[in-house]
């Protein structure tokens, strides 16, 4: 049975700093309801002009009153009011025809936005453009995520789905190789082939995978470790995966 999207929350998203907000507006202005600046600088301005190139209303109002709309005061002076993040289901995912090119992100339970953050920004610098998270028991796009991703989910294809371990049963149905990132892993990620359409599954940052979500893995790959820590956290592991997913497709492909 295909997996449906979540409804979409009501609330607003509202998206601040000057590189958040220009990748906001170069990819979903349409969502746009408003834009806010406390500064007149160029390399504000240049974000205002953009927004009122876009029609999207600008207001200016001095900085403790961005800060209390805000409830923080490192917002570099600009921010803007979003309808909401434009999350899609698992199967328009699956329809672009770009869905078995590139290897795809499962995220089990990352629940720190700033670790969500950092993964989301390794997996837009990397071209990695679809990732699936549950809708329970883990962070999602929030100002704080989108700030600490430096506007990566603005380019990123993400849905959120009810049950996780079904979303991987359709995803194995699409004929995508799930491989389970996991401490005790029966191999090592680097002998494992990424470049056939491949998903790789990164767990919690402290109980790494469940164990329904294991065993909907094909294959359970560690990454070695080599020196005296033994372990790494989610984001870097994610970032470690995916490069060496983008490493052995470009080998394969000047093979």
């Amino acid at each position: 049975m295909a997996e449906k999207s979540p409804k979409s929350s009501p609330q607003p998203l509202w998206i601040y700093g000057v590189n958040p907000v220009r990748e906001w507006l170069l990819t979903h202005a349409e969502l746009t309801l408003e834009l806010l600046h406390s500064r007149r600088d160029d390399r504000i301005q240049t974000v205002v002009n953009m927004a009122q190139d876009r029609r999207i209303p600008v207001r200016f109002v001095d900085k403790k009153a961005l800060s209390q709309i805000l409830g923080l005061g490192n917002h570099q002076g600009i921010a803007l009011r979003a309808r909401r993040f434009p999350y899609a289901s698992l199967e328009e995912l699956l329809m672009d025809e770009e869905a078995l090119s590139r290897p795809w992100l499962i995220l089990d339970c990352i629940q720190d936005p700033q670790n969500l953050g950092a993964i989301l920004r390794s997996a837009c610098f990397l071209g990695i453009s679809r990732v699936v998270l549950p809708k329970d028991r883990s962070a999602h796009v929030t100002p704080t995520v989108f700030k600490a991703a430096a506007g990566a989910p603005a380019h990123l294809a993400m849905a959120r789905v009810t049950n996780l371990a079904r979303a991987m049963d359709r995803l194995k149905e699409a004929g995508i190789w799930l491989i389970g990132l996991d401490l005790d892993g029966d191999q090592s990620l680097f002998d494992v082939d990424l470049t056939q359409p491949v998903g790789l599954v990164v767990g919690n940052e402290h109980s790494g995978l469940r164990a329904l979500v294991k065993k909907k893995c094909d294959i359970l790959a560690k990454i070695p470790a080599l020196g005296p820590v033994q372990s790494l956290n989610a984001a870097s592991a994610a970032s470690i995966a995916l490069a060496e997913a983008v490493r052995q497709r470009i080998h394969a492909s000047q093979a």
